[in-house]
């Protein structure tokens, strides 16, 4: 019996050793060119109810409003759809940060428009803080798989909609 639990707490240990390497912060992004002006596509992007026609987060959210939500509402600085809420926390000359709230999780939103070289590229970065929980940092290895390709939809209809 002793040899059972000890093996079990020593392969916990183990575990909780492995995922302590994995980073407390993840990164998704993603970017595009638009053929736009600058201020154009920083006015679409900060605008949080034109979301509605081009971020796919908006136009199918995750969750569906249940009873205990409450109704989706927008404004140019919050957004609320489908459980989730998204406030615009700043803008300036070429950056626009957002931040995203799902039940208790918190994360941040940035959109980086630069137009240094070029036509302006928009780069869209979304930031993570998971805790040091085993099956937290575990999930955190598919952040970009599951959120990748709907940034990059969504930066494709922001471009298709802002070239029109």
């Amino acid at each position: 019996m002793r040899l059972v639990i000890g093996s079990i707490v020593i392969l916990s240990l183990i575990v909780l050793f492995l995922f302590a390497l994995f980073p407390s912060t993840i990164s998704v992004t993603r970017m595009v060119q638009i053929n736009s002006s600058e201020d154009k596509i920083l006015n679409s992007i900060s605008d949080l109810r034109s979301w509605k026609t081009w971020n796919e987060f908006v136009i199918f959210p995750v969750a569906k409003n249940n009873l205990h939500t409450k109704p989706d509402s927008a404004r140019v600085d919050y957004l609320r759809v489908g459980g989730n809420e998204i406030l615009l926390s700043g803008v300036d000359r070429d950056h626009v940060y957002t931040l995203w709230r799902r039940g208790d999780k918190i994360f941040t939103g940035q959109f980086i428009v630069d137009a240094k070289n070029g036509p302006p590229i928009v780069i869209w970065t979304m930031n993570f803080d998971v805790k040091w929980y085993p099956w937290e940092k575990l999930a955190s290895m598919f952040y970009d798989k599951q959120l990748g390709p709907r940034m990059e939809k969504s930066l494709v209809q922001l471009r298709n909609e802002l070239e029109r």
